[in-house]
């Protein structure tokens, strides 16, 4: 291939990093500002893409026996609660502002990230273009608005937002196909062994490595072991 300038980073092989995640991360979030820097630096020369990981198929999964022990409404508040307090303390991470305020993603009829994850793999399917947008928002009205994105109607603003054809998108939410695009995205995180995100896969020509961090530096030096 030939060798390819994009101003300030020359390599010979295209990039494409692949962050495995969950529209509800706050440690996501809070990488915005190296995913950006990544954008600015490496231009067309990265290909970026996004796996849904789900990272929560049951508030269960996540709750102290204290709060399982309780009715149902007060301990998956109680739960709430105590996340808000670990996204607040991710604020360090990326220097972005979380608010958790009021924080209620997760209730009795919304026990699961499953409907963020779905809302993903649905925008992707309807409008590939603004697919990235809208993942980008629906993160921002979980993180920074509070609001509760497990629910559809909060859903499908979003997507409306972003400029999403509404009925493109709640056909393909809604009819499985989703949900199988989902599913995929599953089997290929759990095929590459991957358990804690954010994660992510960068790949240039045959080779890869997965890596998690919160450096912009390390993600340099992986792109630079990878095409030199």
């Amino acid at each position: 291939m030939t060798e390819i300038s994009t101003g300030k980073v020359t390599m010979k092989e295209k990039i494409i990093l692949t962050a495995f995640t969950d529209p509800m991360m706050g440690l996501s979030y809070e990488s915005e500002p190296i995913m950006k820097r990544l954008k600015q630096n490496y231009g067309n020369q990265i290909e970026f893409r996004y796996v849904m990981s789900l990272l929560v198929r049951d508030v269960s999964d996540f709750m102290t026996q204290e709060e399982r022990i309780m009715d149902a409404e007060s301990g998956i508040r109680k739960y709430c609660e105590r996340l808000a307090g670990i996204y607040k303390s991710e604020e360090s991470i990326g220097g972005l502002p979380i608010n958790m305020e009021g924080f209620c993603l997760f209730d009795t009829g919304h026990r699961s990230s499953k409907p963020l994850n779905l809302a993903y793999k649905a925008a992707q399917l309807a409008d590939p273009e603004r697919s990235e947008a809208f993942l980008t928002e629906l993160r921002h009205a979980t993180v920074i608005d509070c609001l509760p994105t497990t629910h559809f109607d909060v859903i499908m603003k979003i997507a409306q937002k972003v400029g999403i054809d509404e009925y493109s998108f709640k056909l393909y939410y809604q009819n499985g196909n989703a949900a199988k695009a989902l599913e995929t995205d599953l089997e290929y995180t759990h095929r590459l062994g991957i358990h804690s995100l954010p994660a992510y896969l960068i790949q240039s020509g045959d080779k890869a490595i997965i890596m998690q961090s919160f450096e912009y530096q390390d993600f340099v030096d992986v792109i630079t072991k990878l095409t030199h």
